[in-house]
């Protein structure tokens, strides 16, 4: 056959020969997924169940501005712990010894629980419960005087940890206290700057692989304590550590660029705070941002409510806004890809 006669042949059949071509390119992307989904299909036991929070978290109902957020350097990978409940309780001797340490309060009274009892010490503004099981103790001060101005955040965390030691309490082994300063003692009270606070609040957590541990709120540390103007301590808040982590799995990580798209498509708010001088502020008003601007991201471990695991999870924080007033917020993505969970 001449070059004429293949000519001739193509344009005869051109109208065939790219419907032909086409049917060979789309078959061949169609072999190419499927071979891809089979190849990267995850068995159902190597999967990790699903992070799923116990409470609905908030929304963001607007955008999300991306601008100011730095871009760390993570790991490829990170390993899934599985958590052990160790046998441990406080027997009443152990409490009257936390209450001797906090400066002899005398025993005010027993609450018997499911899980164990809350032995409880007082005296005139000061009181301490003493939880055995899980361990945990919670100490509260009459405060909120001074006219000093709050210390900076290094500071502060230097006061907490000379604190802690002073009372003989377990060192967190804490990578990265966190500091807050507030108008008033509460889960939901305003952040404000050092000059105008009345408290410093520090907060430090447990951690494995480097990572700190977290419950389901990024304000769910294992250690909080607090300061008043004057330098006391008028809070604390101290969860033991009860539980041994073993290594179960290795999983990819997601990309940050991954993670905010995450982020976009799904955001999971589990942190509001409101900022500056707020009159009123009603949380089941505002559990959803109108926006959100994160200005910091890590990765962290976080142990759901009742559950057997740590998963590893991006935390943005930055601010926001919730029905016109300026807010501190914290969203969680799981840094898992979704092909990895059941």
């Amino acid at each position: 056959m001449s070059l004429s006669d293949v000519q001739e042949f193509i344009v005869r059949n051109r109208r065939k020969l790219l419907i032909a071509l086409l049917l060979v390119v789309i078959i061949s992307l169609a072999a190419g997924f499927i071979w891809r989904e089979v190849i990267t299909e995850v068995p159902e036991e190597e999967k990790i169940p699903s992070f799923t929070l116990s409470q609905v978290p908030g929304r963001v109902l607007g955008v999300i501005d991306f601008s100011k957020l730095s871009a760390p350097d993570f790991p490829p990978s990170s390993t899934v712990y599985r958590i052990e409940k160790m046998s441990l309780t406080f027997t009443q001797a152990d409490a009257a010894g936390w209450a001797k340490s906090f400066g002899s309060l005398s025993p005010s009274g027993e609450v018997a629980t499911p899980l164990g009892v809350i032995y409880v010490f007082a005296k005139k503004g000061e009181e301490l419960t003493v939880t055995s099981n899980p361990r945990a103790l919670h100490y509260t001060r009459e405060g909120g005087g001074g006219t000093e101005t709050l210390p900076g955040s290094a500071t502060v965390i230097g006061m907490a940890k000379e604190f802690l030691a002073a009372k003989k309490l377990p060192d967190t082994g804490s990578f990265s206290p966190t500091v807050r300063y507030l108008s008033a003692i509460g889960e939901r009270t305003a952040e404000t700057t050092a000059a105008e606070a009345r408290y410093a609040e520090v907060n430090f957590s447990w951690s494995v692989n480097g990572l700190n541990i977290l419950g389901e709120s990024s304000t769910d540390s294992a250690i909080r304590v607090i300061f008043d103007r004057a330098g006391r301590v008028v809070y604390l808040s101290y969860q033991f550590l009860d539980y041994s982590f073993a290594a179960d799995k290795n999983f990819p990580l997601l990309s940050l660029e991954q993670a905010k798209d995450a982020l976009a498509a799904e955001p999971q708010i589990v942190s509001i705070r409101p900022m500056g001088d707020v009159e009123e502020w009603t949380l089941s008003e505002s559990t959803n941002l109108s926006e959100f601007t994160p200005e910091s991201v890590r990765l962290v471990y976080v142990r759901l409510a009742d559950s057997a695991l740590l998963h590893p999870v991006y935390l943005f924080e930055g601010s926001g806004s919730t029905g016109g007033i300026g807010v501190r917020a914290a969203a969680y993505v799981l840094a898992v890809s979704d092909q990895y969970t059941k």
